[in-house]
């Protein structure tokens, strides 16, 4: 039968992805190949907001990555080999593979060869873009129309490269491989329904509004969400783009507070958000907002999986009965079968959208404001708030709060402040000992501004590496410029940054021979096997290379 699967998969992708794509100096294998791989990216990242970027980037010199996606809302790079197999028969070879983890390297900035990558330089800016946010995640894809799993040496050194990407502790994978098989391809066209979850709850102190769409939020106990769990699994997260990550140190945070203070959970705990095809409320509930009664059709979790799947696994252990004691702040959201695209739209944004930051909390300093004001003097405006709007017209002369941080954190003689400006920049202000480092009654409001415009020098000089060059050096263009600005700022010493004589301009100017002379010499240590995102989140393996690379 797989010669019949595959011809209904060349219908489908033909139908979907042919227009535009299909280039005639190619011939049909070759084309199909594309669409293959086009079809697989638009698998993996769903439906587009618009935000998303996707290229085919198989021909002559794909370097072995036949597409690749952005999509900058959901913080995911995907990368994608494919293999169309006319008769269905066989598998992917490990010689297809092997070239398509060296394009996947290269574009990472990891030691690839001499050889850069296939991509547009629209597509290789927005992958290095989104891998320097927090939270950005790589989904490696192989595709094919062959029936046969890959073969245990092809795997392996996919394996390998997922080691290597994934071998910072204490942090959630930052790299998965999925493969998908005729089967996938053939079971994706099939369009299965998704299934169909009905929820019947008890919400306390509970409010509605009906203006767009209807909607009813309240505290609900975190002994019935448990039990939702329990009763449907991960079908409750249909609709979620995350669904559950294992043992992350969110998840771990929840359980904390189950454990220690369920009564307060209510207070720590952002809650959860549901979608329902249509929501009823029970008999009598209407005239009482203290405890209503509601039953939810064709319900889906849509932001809120760790909590509940956290709730749900404290089942059977020696804290469940705490869980009637803690409360969930939940709202239901009614979203009709016709409006799928708003569904869709609301579970993008009830997962990408801002969070109060622990640098709003500096507003409450009385150190920033002495800053603020002494910032003035200098000619500065200085911005403390995240929402706040400066009022000059020269961005040069306005300090935002966390680039001050990160400057200030780049100058420090503590090589380790820097690592955290790049592995966890919240906690320049969430640390208590690293913030009053940073911010005390001695910080000098003129180091701070020369901190700050060095820091963006060395970045704007890193900005052009990076789009110049390809393999280690813009991997380290990328990952490295805190350390670099570090390395830049330690050269000149603190007494020339905090000296209102010392020539600012003239360091400046002349920093770019040093700049370069600090991505090649740590180009050329760099370890083969190793991702720049991960080494320059780790003191110890930067301090290694900077004492190999001489520096």
């Amino acid at each position: 039968m797989s010669k019949f699967h595959v011809s209904q998969i060349e219908t489908h992708v033909r139908t979907l992805h042919e227009q535009g794509n299909w280039r005639s100096d190619l011939n049909e294998v070759n084309n199909l190949s594309r669409l293959l791989a086009l079809h697989a990216v638009q698998l993996t990242l769903g439906p587009s907001d618009g935000t998303q970027i996707l290229e085919i980037t198989d021909g002559t010199k794909d370097r072995g990555i036949d597409a690749i996606g952005v999509d900058p809302t959901a913080k995911l790079v995907v990368f994608v080999q494919s293999k169309w197999r006319q008769d269905g028969t066989g598998s992917m070879a490990l010689g297809d593979m092997l070239k398509f983890l060296q394009g996947v390297k290269s574009l990472l900035g990891m030691r690839a060869g001499d050889e850069p990558a296939h991509a547009s330089e629209e597509t290789k800016t927005a992958v290095r873009e989104l891998l320097k946010t927090p939270g950005a995640r790589i989904r490696l894809v192989t595709v094919t129309t062959a029936i046969d799993p890959l073969a245990e040496d092809v795997q392996e050194p996919v394996s390998e490269l997922l080691g290597q990407l994934n071998d910072l502790e204490g942090t959630e994978p930052l790299a998965v491989h999925g493969h998908i098989s005729q089967a996938d391809l053939f079971n994706s066209i099939a369009a299965k329904a998704r299934p169909l979850v009905n929820i019947e709850l008890q919400m306390l102190d509970w409010g509605r509004a009906s203006d767009p769409q209807k909607m009813y939020y309240g505290r609900v106990s975190a002994a019935e969400i448990a039990g939702w769990f329990k009763n449907h699994g991960t079908d409750l997260f249909a609709e979620n783009i995350r669904v559950v990550i294992p043992r992350s140190d969110i998840n771990d945070g929840i359980l904390k507070t189950v454990v220690d203070e369920p009564e307060r959970f209510a207070y720590y705990n952002n809650g959860i958000t549901m979608l329902a095809e249509a929501i009823e409320i029970g008999p009598g509930g209407a005239l009482n907002r203290d405890v209503g009664y509601f039953k939810l059709t064709g319900s889906s979790i849509v932001n809120g999986a760790q909590t509940v799947s956290t709730l749900g696994s404290a089942l059977g252990t020696d804290y469940e009965p705490n869980l009637g004691n803690a409360f969930v702040l939940v709202r239901c959201i009614e979203v009709p079968q016709d409006e799928e695209e708003l569904g869709r739209r609301i579970t993008r944004y009830a997962n990408t959208q801002n969070e109060v930051s622990s640098q709003d909390f500096a507003f409450l300093d009385q150190q920033q404001h002495r800053l603020v004001r002494e910032l003035q003097v200098l000619g500065y405006e200085y911005i403390l708030r995240s929402a706040e709007q400066p009022k000059s017209k020269d961005p040069e002369k306005v300090i935002e709060v966390r680039q001050a941080a990160v400057a200030l954190a780049c100058a420090s003689p503590t090589l380790g402040h820097a690592v955290i400006a790049k592995r966890e920049v919240s906690r320049l202000f969430s640390d208590p000992s690293v913030y009053r480092s940073l911010f005390n009654p001695l910080t000098d409001p003129l180091r701070l501004t020369r901190a700050v415009r060095i820091t963006a020098t060395v970045d704007q000089l890193l900005d052009l590496i990076e789009r110049e060059r390809d393999g280690a050096e813009a991997g380290i263009a990328v990952h490295g410029r805190r350390v670099i600005a570090h390395l830049v700022m330690r050269g000149l010493g603190d007494k020339f940054l905090k000296e209102p004589d010392s020539d600012l301009d003239a360091a400046l100017a002349s920093l770019e021979p040093n700049v370069h002379r600090y991505v090649s010499a740590m180009a050329e240590a760099f370890p083969a096997n190793a991702y720049p995102g991960n080494v320059f989140k780790n003191q110890a393996r930067i301090s290694t290379l900077i004492k190999q690379a001489g520096l």
